[in-house]
């Protein structure tokens, strides 16, 4: 009896040590393809070289990353309807009427029949690895709302909008509707983490946003009219989470970026994950960090939260033992992330004693 336990966690052993090595290899298979290093080469051109970068100093960490998110998003006017009228009918062969739906900080949506229509501020190559994620997470069993090709095959559209250009997709509608992460067992999200992580894994970097893109834009959330307190508190995850990925080198891979966004149709089961609109290439306890500081409760405290979290994510995934221990920093990263670029005293608060949570 003990022979086959050992051997069936040796079998397991080697499973996860698998999935490691093809992250590595993804890694360095994304560096040595044409569009990995031209992407690599714009990064460094952009960033500098990481020896030459300051410490903490904000005027100048500023200068590093790339914005992450859109701008202003196009206004609801009949003008804006009536051009996205026009390519829906030229370009995806869809003549339904527009029906506008919710309003998103850097995208507008609207149905059309059984379609969504998404007109988003966004880089194109960002937007088209977000779109191609969702495909590839479909693609391995999940529903992720993918979008549907043109007539000529293409996943995206870029069109003129009041003299500016948007990013353009159009989706299935998916059955459901949104319900909290908290309906579910930790275990569950864990094992779903997991299968995203290892569906995404084919999926190369090129335009997804780096490491240095997501860290300069929280350099930047760090504002003047904030209390000194809030600054060293984004400041320092930030700088932890550099640190480590510059002294530990995990594997990378494309992951998703942003917590759960779930749909269900009988509220009792996941019918659908939506919205790769944040993906980014980097460790993948980055989600990990993400999503378990977003699932505990006081019920159900982070500690506890996250082990049940792993056991779930470790039936079928695997993490390096560096990665595992890291899961704290991505915590009190995520919750920082809620601070940038915010003023209000009381919501600073309450987000300072939620960073406090994490350590106790």
């Amino acid at each position: 009896m003990g022979a086959k336990k050992a051997t069936k966690s040796s079998k397991k052993d080697t499973q996860r040590q698998e999935i490691i090595e093809k992250r590595v290899k993804a890694e360095k298979v994304n560096l040595d393809h044409p569009q990995g290093r031209e992407q690599f080469e714009r990064v460094l051109k952009r960033v500098g070289d990481p020896k030459n970068q300051p410490n903490n100093s904000l005027k100048e960490a500023a200068k590093f990353g790339h914005p992450t998110g859109g701008a202003a998003i196009p206004d609801d006017s009949k003008a804006t309807s009536l051009v996205i009228s026009q390519v829906l009918a030229q370009t995806w062969g869809i003549t339904e009427p527009l029906d506008p739906l919710s309003t998103g900080s850097t995208a507008r949506v609207w149905s059309a029949g059984d379609k969504i229509v998404k007109l988003a501020r966004d880089d194109s190559a960002h937007f088209n690895v977000g779109l191609r994620a969702s495909l590839a997470i479909q693609a391995n069993g999940i529903e992720a709302g993918a979008p549907n090709r043109t007539t000529s095959g293409e996943i995206s559209k870029t069109i003129t909008v009041n003299n500016k250009q948007w990013m353009m997709a159009v989706f299935q509608r998916v059955g459901g509707t949104s319900i909290s992460m908290h309906a579910f067992p930790p275990a569950v999200l864990g094992e779903l983490l997991a299968r995203i992580h290892i569906s995404l894994l084919p999926i190369g970097s090129s335009g997804a946003w780096t490491v240095a893109d997501v860290l300069g834009h929280m350099r930047r959330g760090v504002l003047k009219e904030q209390p000194l307190s809030t600054q060293q508190l984004i400041l320092a995850s930030v700088e932890a989470v550099q640190v480590w990925y510059d002294t530990v080198h995990p594997p990378m891979q494309l992951i998703r970026g942003d917590g759960p966004e779930i749909l269900s149709q009988d509220q009792e089961n996941i019918t659908a994950i939506i919205d790769w609109g944040g993906v980014r290439f980097g460790s993948v306890v980055d989600d990990i960090g993400c999503w378990t500081v977003h699932g505990a409760t006081d019920v159900v405290p982070i500690k506890e939260y996250t082990e049940l979290f792993m056991q779930g994510y470790m039936t079928i995934g695997a993490v390096t033992p560096e990665e595992r221990e890291a899961i704290p920093l991505f915590q009190r990263l995520r919750v920082a992330s809620r601070l940038c670029y915010v003023t209000d005293r009381d919501a600073l608060a309450v987000t300072e004693e939620w960073m406090g949570n994490i350590s106790r």
